[in-house]
């Protein structure tokens, strides 16, 4: 009787060590290429909420009134005859306002500040805002009539700069005057 040598049909251990060794390999390389995408990804989110922190800060100072001396409403100019008194005030918080949550006038978000790594900006009831964690906004005021064609006094700038948790800036400006 003749025997029919079966020939084994698989994998020794040398090759399957070498096949994981080269996938690992791989994978490696494909992932060292695509894992910076991944994080690239979300930096149209951060500027999304970032354009969304900055105008919402925007909206809040531009409902203020436009100097400490400034009646509510706007009504009558400050600096004016017949209107409250010199506008002239130093830019800044006055005595007793220290957030941006008992603020009443334009300029005294001049050396604000709001928000840091750990932590998130407020709302103007003092809450933090959900969802902007790492987010860091900061805002400066000046006088700028004389961009406007204006005597310097009679408007402001002012600019509000969003950083988000990858350290990106954003930086928002708008005008306020004196009407």
């Amino acid at each position: 009787m003749r025997t029919i040598a079966k020939r084994a049909y698989g994998f020794t251990l040398i090759e399957i060590v070498v096949s994981i060794t080269a996938v690992g390999i791989l994978m490696t390389l494909i992932l060292s290429v695509l894992a910076p995408e991944g994080v690239r990804g979300t930096d149209a989110i951060y500027s999304m909420r970032a354009a969304e922190l900055g105008q919402s800060y925007l909206e809040e100072m531009l409902g203020k009134r436009y100097a400490e001396n400034s009646p509510l409403g706007n009504a009558l100019r400050c600096g004016e005859a017949g209107g409250p008194g010199a506008c002239t005030t130093p830019l800044g918080p006055d005595s007793g306002e220290t957030t941006h949550t008992t603020f009443d006038d334009f300029d005294d978000y001049n050396g604000f500040s709001d928000g840091s790594a750990g932590t998130a900006p407020t709302d103007q009831s003092g809450s933090a805002r959900p969802n902007y964690t790492g987010f860091q906004v900061t805002a400066t005021v000046s006088y700028a009539g004389t961009d406007l064609g204006l005597n310097n006094l009679d408007a402001k700038l002012a600019v509000v700069t969003v950083t988000d948790p990858h350290g990106a800036r954003y930086v928002f400006s708008v005008y306020k005057a004196n009407f």
